[in-house]
């Protein structure tokens, strides 16, 4: 190839390199740009979770703390919280339920109790055992009130005032027994003679207000 061969074709190339950037695309490259962004993958969930990394590590924290590490095979020496601070790890812990008050009087007790029993109660030797409604009524006096002492009050005759005729003894005495306390006539005259157990059937009157 001559010199003035190799010059022209030098210059051809450099004209190439300068003109080809600022001509205009051909319909053939538009179509083949759009093919490609179309068959471009959308982005999946596993490439939003490495642009997002903290909420796998968010993920990751709350299991930590919602982890349950069990107590140790240990008895159970202190209660559980609200009684105590804090519960401490691996340590058991056990229910606490703060004692009831004292009872102060009888009476509202004994209106929930009596009219379940009143025919019982106050029946002459014809019945011999109470219906199962007086027996949970009895249930209810001695646990859920926690007024077992209060019984006493139809014993000594004091809820003769809240039943329509007065008490049959037998009846009264002999009726936990029926009930399935296991409480003998014998065990309950005994405890009811100890006055000092035995709330009041109504509340002492508070004493009136000094004057100045």
């Amino acid at each position: 190839m001559s010199p003035s061969s190799i010059s022209m074709l030098i210059t051809l190339l450099v004209v190439f390199v300068v003109v080809a950037p600022r001509l205009p695309a051909s319909a053939a490259a538009r179509d083949g740009g759009a093919a490609k962004d179309a068959m471009a993958p959308a982005p999946s969930a596993s490439s939003e979770a490495a642009a997002h990394p903290m909420g796998l590590i968010d993920d990751i924290i709350g299991g930590i703390v919602h982890f349950h590490i069990p107590d140790l095979p240990l008895p159970a020496i202190i209660p559980c919280p609200p009684a105590f601070p804090i519960k401490i790890p691996l340590i058991p812990c056990y229910n606490y339920t703060s004692p009831r008050p004292p009872v102060t009087e009888c009476r509202p007790s004994m209106v929930k109790f009596l009219p379940a029993c009143a025919g019982f109660l106050t029946a002459g030797g014809g019945v011999s055992s109470p219906p199962r409604k007086c027996c949970n009524s009895i249930e209810t006096l001695f646990y859920t009130d926690s007024a077992p002492f209060c019984y006493c009050h139809v014993i000594n005759g004091d809820a003769n005032k809240l039943l329509p005729a007065p008490v049959n003894q037998s009846h009264a005495l002999n009726l936990l027994q029926h009930c399935g306390f296991g409480i003998t006539p014998d065990d309950i005259t005994y405890i009811c003679k100890e006055q000092d157990q035995v709330p009041p059937m109504d509340a002492a009157s508070p004493p009136p207000p000094r004057r100045n």
